[in-house]
C-alpha cells in the first residue's frame, strides 16, 4: 500500500465518489453535498491513484474550524485511514491559524474521536435519523 495526501481547495470529483459510496450507498444519507463543499478544503488520501479515503475542513460564520464529512473506503478500514485524514485536517487547520477544532461525529463513532483528542459535549443532534456529537479539540502551542 502506497498512501498518498492530497488537499484541495473546494470539493474534488475524488471526494464526491467516496462520500457516495460510504454516506450515500452504504449507510443511506440522502443530503451529503452542501454549499460547504465549495468553500472547504478537502483531503483525500490516495492508494497509488485509487481514492480511498477523504474528509473536509471549513471556519463557520464565527470563524470556528470545523472538520466534518470523514470517509473510508469499505476495503481500506481499520488501516487508520481516518486518523490520517483527521490529522491532515488538523494540520491545515493549524497552518491557517486554528487554536480549536470541532465536529459532528455520529455517536457510533465517538470513541474513534475519543482516541485522537476529541472530547464530546453535551450536544446531541439528529443528522438524518442518525444519532450526532458535537465533539471539540484544543491545538496545544
Amino acid at each position: 500500500m502506497n498512501i498518498s495526501t492530497r488537499i484541495y481547495c473546494g470539493i474534488h470529483n475524488d471526494c464526491k465518489t467516496i462520500r457516495e459510496a460510504v454516506f450515500m450507498a452504504e449507510q443511506g444519507f440522502k443530503n451529503e453535498f452542501d454549499d460547504i463543499d465549495e468553500r472547504a478544503y478537502h483531503a483525500v488520501l490516495y492508494d497509488g491513484k485509487k481514492p480511498v479515503a477523504t474528509g473536509r475542513l471549513f471556519s463557520d460564520k464565527n470563524g470556528d474550524f470545523i472538520i466534518g464529512r470523514i470517509a473510508v473506503m469499505k476495503e481500506y478500514r481499520g488501516l487508520s485511514l481516518g486518523s490520517r485524514v483527521v490529522r491532515e485536517l488538523e494540520k491545515q487547520a493549524e497552518d491557517i491559524g486554528a487554536k480549536s477544532i470541532s465536529l459532528s461525529a455520529q455517536c457510533r463513532v465517538q470513541e474513534f474521536y475519543e482516541k485522537i483528542g476529541y472530547t464530546a459535549t453535551d450536544d446531541i443532534h439528529d443528522d438524518e435519523g442518525c444519532p450526532h456529537v458535537t465533539m471539540t479539540k484544543i491545538f496545544n502551542r
